[in-house]
């Protein structure tokens, strides 16, 4: 199920909202905008059969019906763009256990633009249902798992500015609102509703060209998430410079400095400050490398005491080919060594990302944050791989309800605590003659630092599409997430795999007979779960 968000809470808090995009939907009209409408209906027949040790470990069988009927309205314009998702899904069970249930799903995304892309404005409003608690379920949906999706909404306004490209000192400043709400799922569980709201901005000044005379650079950032009950406000403030004087013609003395502040206001509170000097090596177009000697002062903790340390840094970038590149950092933080790493490789038909990254902020902000590892493009609403393609080529340009997406269920926490956040992460996207593959790996260290506790979750993902013939395609999808609650002393292996066959019957419907094999081994043996599942499903396009 893809990972969905659910519908605004407050609706009469959207009315500004709407009022604002219908007013700058206006002259999107008036440059005769593009409108596709595609209305699409899906129906499912399912059989599933369950056992699950927290219901006593019996034999749970039923059969379900589903439809699922939807509609996708994308406006394009000259400088504006407008894309509108809507979805109901309605299941109707052959048993007394289950009561009929319905989910609606919308997202509306809107980007507007003008004097050549420096200024660009975006609202949005996404709304649906998702898991949040992974030890309610990994796998929950709303077949066989309606009880533990949370409500959650979230619509949000962003506004950037930026110079020309070709200016000689490139400037950019972002301001972004968003409120996100979650709602207690049917199943109670231990996180309760919330609503959060973030502010962030971001500044960004520097010379165009590192390899000029005389470069300089300079990023800050600002983000406050208002959080309700008995904790605090989180308030996170980063700023860093760089400067360089060249001594040679490839080797230049840098100058640096760097600034991070986080305080949840209720003994949360660490403050860092540093400053260093060293060289830079630069070769070919853009690559460069660089070490600095730093000095340091971190306060920490609710005392407060400063402490004063040295340390080595280092920056590296390589980008040997347009279609390849790599940047690492090993620098300071004031919860001790931090490393960043992000790398890229594009050819026409295989792509790879990876990242690394660690990082302190709630579980609301970071359920926000959109990392750079998306390979396929899909449309809004899309639901599974089979919905996705590989862009034809590296520079591709996304079309109105378009956006570049990983995997689907890639968020398995949702909540308002404090985490600090070690993750490590690959994907790889293949797409050639009759094969579309799309694998991830990941690794993540969840460190609840206002509860003390610590969750460690490495995962798989494998989705992919065998053309069998021009209408008929052979589908695998599997996910495996290996949870440690180090906490709880509790450890859970989640597998899912499923398969089938999709035929298209012609240009406007298609059908599908899939299976489904669920399982969860838990080293707490009341949590053992196995779920076996088949459907069949018609889909027409109106």
């Amino acid at each position: 199920m893809a990972r969905a968000k659910t519908v605004l809470y407050h609706p009469a808090k959207l009315t500004p909202l709407v009022t604002a995009i219908a007013a700058l939907l206006t002259p999107a009209q008036v440059l005769s905008a593009k409108t596709d409408i595609k209305p699409e209906i899906e129906t499912r027949t399912y059989g599933y059969w369950i056992r699950d040790e927290q219901a006593g470990g019996g034999l749970d069988k039923g059969m379900a019906a589903l439809l699922k009927p939807s509609v996708a309205i994308n406006l394009t314009g000259k400088n504006a763009s407008s894309a509108l998702f809507l979805q109901n899904e309605s299941v109707w069970y052959d048993d007394a256990q289950r009561s009929h249930k319905s989910l609606d799903k919308y997202s509306w995304r809107n980007m507007f633009n003008a004097y050549d892309d420096r200024v660009s404005l975006g609202l949005s409003a996404d709304s649906g249902y998702r898991i949040r608690d992974s030890r309610n379920g990994v796998f929950s949906d709303i077949i066989t798992g309606t009880e533990n999706l949370s409500k959650t909404s979230n619509y949000g306004a962003n506004l950037n500015l930026r110079t020309l490209q070709t200016a000689d000192v490139n400037a950019q400043l972002g301001l972004a609102y968003n409120k996100l709400s979650s709602r207690q799922p049917e199943l109670q569980d231990d996180i309760g509703s919330f609503d959060n709201d973030t502010l962030s901005s971001f500044l960004a000044l520097g010379s165009a060209q590192r390899q000029s005379p005389l470069f300089w650079q300079l990023s800050a950032n600002y983000n406050k998430t208002g959080r309700q009950g008995s904790r605090g406000d989180f308030v996170s403030k980063r700023a860093s410079a760089t400067a360089g004087l060249p001594l040679q013609p490839s080797l230049s003395m840098i100058v640096r400095g760097s600034y991070d502040d986080n305080d949840n206001t209720s003994g949360y509170a660490n403050e860092f400050k540093s400053y260093g000097v060293g060289l830079e090596y630069q070769f070919g177009l853009a690559s460069r490398i660089n070490v600095t000697q730093n000095w340091a002062t971190r306060s920490v903790g609710e005392q407060q005491q400063d402490i004063d340390e040295n340390y080595l840094a280092a920056e590296v970038f390589l980008a040997p080919t347009r279609r390849t590149s790599l940047s690492y950092s090993l620098d300071r933080r004031y919860f001790g060594r931090s490393s960043n790493l992000q790398g890229q490789y594009n050819l026409r038909f295989l792509s790879l990302r990876l990242s690394v990254r660690e990082d302190v902020q709630t579980l609301s902000s970071f359920d926000q944050i959109i990392e750079d590892l998306g390979i396929f493009v899909c449309p809004d609403g899309a639901a599974q791989f089979t919905d996705c393609f590989r862009p034809p080529t590296n520079n591709y340009q996304l079309g109105t309800g378009e956006s570049f997406r990983q995997l689907f269920n890639a968020e398995l926490e949702l909540s308002e605590e404090l985490i600090k956040r070690r993750t490590a992460a690959m994907t790889i996207g293949y797409n050639k003659n009759r094969l579309a593959l799309s694998v991830m790996l990941s690794r993540s260290e969840d460190e609840y630092v206002e509860t003390e506790r610590q969750n460690n979750r490495n995962a798989f993902s494998v989705q992919s599409s065998w053309k069998l013939s021009k209408h008929s395609s052979l589908l695998l999808n599997s996910n495996y997430y290996d949870i440690n609650y180090l906490t709880d002393e509790r450890e859970d292996k989640n597998l899912s795999v499923e398969m089938g066959i999709k035929r298209q019957l012609n240009e406007h419907s298609d059908i599908k007979a899939m299976l489904k094999r669920i399982s969860r081994n838990s080293s707490v043996d009341s949590f053992d779960l196995t779920e076996n599942r088949v459907w069949l499903s018609y889909t027409i396009r109106l």
